[in-house]
């Protein structure tokens, strides 16, 4: 649901899976909310979420919650600060939110022949943990999350604002698929489970627009606990800092209260302990230490502060793999200081297989099938352009679609008998196989990119948006028009460098 199923670079396909491993990370960053304001964070309420975590076995020693300006709620070193290698907190796995346990409870039931999919689950189970109030388990949790209006994810933009500010951008598109299979799901909804166990789904509470916010919730907070995606409370108040190096990974909880690593998988079905989610320092940390600038969409764009208490950072896109419009979509914010986001721009671009007709067709499904892509991989494949990438990405499997048997290359001739060995041919495709060929492939990127920057505004018009602000707050909206620029900036320095590099190599193939 967070991105078209086929965003998946070809040259990927050679490169080993990750394995699935006991860390936080291993299936997908670490996610957190947007925002949290400082006003709803009154000493009450985190107190009484304070006592919760404690009641319910959560250990954090060395780290409180704590709202600091600029970063909304947060996550920071406690009086004595954190030394390296600290087990900052420790989560029991009993009081994560997970598909698990909402799908073995009523509402799981009552969902279960239409709803499938663990986003939605949490999002259902949320809700009815809402609409349970005081009863709920989860009171004081709830109590600390984020308003649709506090949440700057696109998936909660006005409609008109939405097509306004994203207008010609990748993004618009995939958070106009999300709207249109939740409002499937919810339709669906209505007309079954709703209706036949209407007293597990209060209307005050299930609402559309309540399931949007906690969509948007499970979007910017759950983690991948084991197989699954979980909401943790706690950790999840832990903000992003590119590079920081806190990891999150899964240990088991021992009798006298401390964690055992996990070493491998099967450990948390042998038993013998709770399962946890925990988090260990990275570097030594000391109150008043950390200096930083917010990282949520609606804080303030101050110079480097130093606060009275140290953040505990995580990095969200590991080490900045993720571009600035993924960013926006599942976190609500576009990170990095002065302009220094126009470096992690990006924009997705598909490009067209090779056609039916094509003589070596079956030859070359072949080929991509074995590198270890699905059949529809014959039909094309997204492929991420990035503000800082090379431009080339997309080439190998270009130069695939545009190999011909016309004698040019002894590649196609031994395509045609059936005797390309992949790998090695892939290998081969690396590097240009020829100026006719080369040239053909140089065409078609260019004209891709193309027609990706004709839909998108002018730079000029979305520089003064970008800008940050002059000083003191911003309106909600001036927000999320900052955001909005920052990310179509961003998708045009990819597809303008993208563009840069092949026509420099159709210049190269004309000489030729």
């Amino acid at each position: 649901m967070r991105h078209p199923p086929s965003l998946l670079c070809l040259a990927a396909l050679l490169l080993p899976h990750p394995a699935a491993g006991l860390s936080l990370h291993a299936r997908r960053p670490a996610r957190t909310r947007t925002t949290c304001p400082t006003a709803a964070a009154t000493s009450a309420p985190l107190h009484a979420f304070d006592q919760w975590l404690s009641s319910n076995g959560v250990s954090h020693p060395h780290v409180e919650a704590k709202p600091l300006p600029g970063f909304g709620m947060s996550l920071v070193a406690a009086a004595d600060g954190v030394r390296a290698g600290a087990t900052l907190l420790s989560v029991p796995a009993s009081l994560h939110l997970s598909p698990r346990s909402v799908r073995e409870s009523a509402v799981g039931r009552a969902v279960g022949g239409v709803i499938s999919d663990e986003s939605a689950l949490l999002a259902l189970g949320l809700l009815h943990e809402a609409a349970r109030g005081a009863e709920s388990k989860y009171g004081p949790y709830l109590a600390m999350l984020p308003s649709i209006e506090e949440m700057q994810v696109p998936l909660l933009w006005a409609e008109e604002e939405r097509a306004q500010l994203l207008a010609g951008s990748h993004l618009l598109t995939i958070v106009e698929s999300t709207l249109l299979e939740l409002r499937t799901q919810w339709d669906a909804l209505e007309r079954t489970a709703f209706r036949e166990a209407a007293h597990l789904f209060p209307r005050e509470t299930f609402r559309f627009e309540r399931y949007l916010w906690a969509h948007a919730v499970v979007l910017t907070r759950a983690l991948p606990f084991g197989d699954s995606l979980s909401l943790i409370p706690l950790l999840d108040f832990a903000n992003h800092a590119a590079g920081a190096n806190n990891t999150c990974s899964i240990a088991m909880r021992t009798a006298d209260g401390g964690v055992e690593p996990l070493v491998e998988a099967a450990q948390l079905q042998r038993g013998g302990g709770e399962a946890a989610a925990v988090v260990t320092a990275g570097a030594a940390l000391a109150p008043g230490e950390q200096e930083g600038r917010p990282a949520s969409a609606a804080a303030h764009e101050l110079a480097p502060t130093r606060h009275s208490s140290s953040q505990v950072f995580i990095d969200y896109g590991e080490a900045g793999w993720r571009s600035s419009w993924e960013m926006l979509y599942t976190y609500g914010f576009v990170p990095g200081d002065g302009d220094a986001w126009l470096a992690a721009g990006g924009r997705p671009i598909f490009f067209e297989g090779f056609s039916r007709d094509d003589p070596l067709a079956a030859q070359k499904a072949a080929v991509l099938v074995a590198l270890g892509a699905d059949e529809a991989a014959a039909e094309g494949t997204w492929v991420e352009l990035k503000a800082l990438g090379r431009g080339g990405e997309m080439a190998p499997f270009l130069r695939l679609v545009e190999l011909a048997d016309d004698g040019a290359t002894p590649h196609a001739a031994a395509l045609a008998a059936w005797e390309a060995e992949p790998r090695a041919l892939w290998a081969a495709l690396q590097l240009p196989l020829g100026a006719a060929a080369e040239a053909r492939v140089a065409a078609r990127v260019r004209a891709e990119c193309e027609a990706a920057l004709r839909a998108l505004p002018a730079a000029e018009e979305l520089k003064d948006a970008a800008a940050p602000p002059a000083g003191g707050g911003e309106s909600g909206e001036r927000v999320r028009r900052r955001l909005a620029a920052r990310v179509l900036l961003g998708e045009r320095c990819a597809l303008e460098g993208c563009l840069a590099h092949w026509e420099r190599a159709a210049r190269a193939a004309a000489a030729a």
